[in-house]
């Protein structure tokens, strides 16, 4: 009889995928059902609840120990992740003009990128102690700026009301609509390779890294400074170039440009580790402005009344990368070893690619007065 050993590597890269799949899962569920709240009660108050719930389970993980405990607190970690992200972005379109949307949603998106990219400067720290600290802080902070945020947007309300129009074209707008729309499933598969080489990157890259005796803390931090700026110079220039050419078309050239570009350049994370951290660089450049970028139209694919709907929805298909990347791709990377990438890659930017040459309209508006 043939008794089969696992070794610790594989078993450790199969708890590394379930965890990650049980939280891109969870967080998925979370943004499609806080999404579609957003569109039904108010937007801040539902902000605020989000990130108190998200600050006390990151105090939870700080005490968690077994396995299924870790498994069991990222699960409601990314239960609750949906009430703080979806909620925010339509906070931040029901606030801004198109002319300076990009900006401010850009600046929204900085702030994840910005702790991933101190957090490597905190390894030499406990984990468990920068949980509970971390989580403590933002709890008390989130606590304080609890009634400004909701001041704020019952003002911006009353600059910015809603007009009757879209009160009738949100009325009429069901989830079968959406769901049937070509343009959100546009969108969310584009969206879809972003959250999956985003999640690559910030799980498997590091894994890989370390296997081949490079120390991944460099290529961490300059992964998150070059997230950083690709975040702000994404979203400014989709400002200044949606001046000249429109923002839908300055839209979908430099999402598509930069999504292309980001599979592109991944592949050399995992084909030339010895150069890992200038390709970190880049690669941060590229996946977290295509992120943002993608992101950004998908918050404003349907009118305000079921924007929140909407940018749930895409985001629900899109995560489906995220889920991807665990337990899916640590079966595929104990078959064919981290080669398997570079095909991945390869084959989605030829997708990217396929699928821009088809012009589809990037917002069920757009879609609507066509069909007029």
């Amino acid at each position: 009889m043939r008794i089969s050993v696992r070794s610790p590597e594989t078993i450790e890269c199969e708890n590394s995928g379930r965890i990650v799949s049980i939280h891109a899962a969870s967080c998925t569920v979370s943004k499609l059902v806080f999404g579609t709240a957003a569109d039904r009660t108010s937007s801040s108050r539902l902000f605020i609840g989000g990130v108190l719930l998200c600050c006390t389970s990151s105090i939870c993980l700080a005490f968690a120990s077994a396995v299924w405990q870790i498994e069991l607190v990222m699960a409601m970690i990314g239960g609750v992740q949906g009430a703080g992200w979806v909620p925010a972005t339509k906070l931040i379109a029901s606030w801004f003009e198109d002319s300076s949307y990009a900006t401010m949603f850009s600046l929204l998106g900085c702030g994840s990128t910005f702790a991933g990219m101190i957090l490597p400067l905190l390894k030499s720290f406990y984990w468990r102690t920068l949980e509970f600290n971390t989580g403590f802080l933002v709890l008390v902070f989130a606590s304080i700026c609890k009634k400004w945020i909701i001041t704020e947007d019952a003002i911006r309300k009353e600059v910015k009301p809603i007009k009757k129009s879209e009160l009738e074209e949100g009325d009429a707008t069901k989830l079968t609509s959406i769901v049937k729309s070509p343009v959100i499933w546009h969108i969310a598969i584009v969206y879809f390779f972003s959250m999956e080489l985003r999640t690559i990157c910030e799980t498997w890259a590091p894994l890989y890294l370390t296997e081949k005796n490079i120390f991944p803390t460099t290529f961490q931090f300059l992964y998150e400074l070059g997230g950083l700026i690709g975040i702000i110079t994404s979203g400014v220039m989709l400002d200044k170039l949606g001046e000249k050419f429109g923002v839908d078309p300055s839209r979908r050239i430099l999402g598509v440009l930069s999504t292309t570009l980001m599979l592109l350049v991944a592949v050399g994370v995992f084909e030339f580790e010895k150069s890992s951290t200038i390709i970190g660089f880049f690669t941060g450049f590229f996946v977290n402005g295509s992120f943002n970028i993608w992101c950004l139209i998908g918050s404003q694919a349907g009118t305000r009344t079921v924007a929140g709907t909407c940018s749930a929805f895409i985001s629900f298909i899109a995560s489906v990368g995220a889920i991807f990347a665990g337990s899916p791709l640590a079966y595929l990377i104990d078959i064919f070893s981290y080669q398997v990438f570079a095909v991945i890659f390869v084959t989605q930017a030829i997708l990217v690619l396929s699928i821009s040459t088809l012009r589809i309209p990037l917002r069920m508006t757009t879609e609507k007065r066509k069909s007029e």
